[in-house]
């Protein structure tokens, strides 16, 4: 399941930068609001899947698979402007992975409470 983890990231990574020109007349999530959230709600719901049901190994693979989605995404079919940025993306995209961190955290909690809680209630 741990390179699935990486794909998906990959890709739901990819996603959130390629669905920004498709709602709005921006390239970058950070320029586009509804652009921003939708790709926020899909890495967080895939953060939110792999911490519930996976293992720790996976969550460090999908936060990995998004964080190079979105880089891969925008020196690909960036402008020659957004290649010439890059290193500069490379450290501005780590605030694109913080809400899909958030979630993972709290799936992690609501498994890790849940198993708890079956454990006690046997």
């Amino acid at each position: 399941m741990k390179l699935s983890a990486l794909i998906i990231g990959l890709i739901l990574g990819t996603l959130s930068w390629a669905v920004v020109p498709l709602v709005s007349d921006n390239f970058e999530p950070f320029d586009s609001g509804i652009g921003f959230l939708i790709g926020q709600i899909a890495m967080s719901a895939g953060a939110l899947y792999f911490a519930y049901s996976k293992g720790i190994k996976n969550i460090v693979l999908y936060m990995l698979g998004i964080y190079a989605g979105q880089n891969i995404y925008a020196y690909i079919f960036g402008t020659s402007g957004t290649r010439l940025w890059a290193g500069l993306l490379l450290l501005t995209s780590i605030a694109l992975c913080v809400f899909p961190l958030i979630a993972a955290i709290f799936g992690k909690s609501i498994n890790v409470l849940s198993n708890r809680t079956k454990k006690y209630n046997k």
